[in-house]
């Protein structure tokens, strides 16, 4: 039963960031209210789509690990 109850707000809080991706970063609402915010969401929703190069820190982290 506890399983149950963790895996829904586990569930519930994937789908409300996913919604706050979406209005935030992709459709640019709420960006008076809170700009630092919806650049932060907006850069995700880039990342997400392919369409945002990838950070430094992830090319270094993958070219150390080919490495070993």
């Amino acid at each position: 039963m506890a399983s149950i109850v963790v895996a829904m707000i586990v569930i519930l809080v994937v789908a409300t960031c996913i919604v706050g991706l979406v209005l935030l970063g992709m459709e640019g609402r709420g960006k008076q209210r809170a700009p630092k915010l919806a650049d932060h969401m907006a850069r995700a929703a880039q990342h997400l789509n392919g369409d945002a190069e990838p950070p430094a820190r992830l090319i270094k982290l993958i070219e150390s690990s080919r490495d070993r």
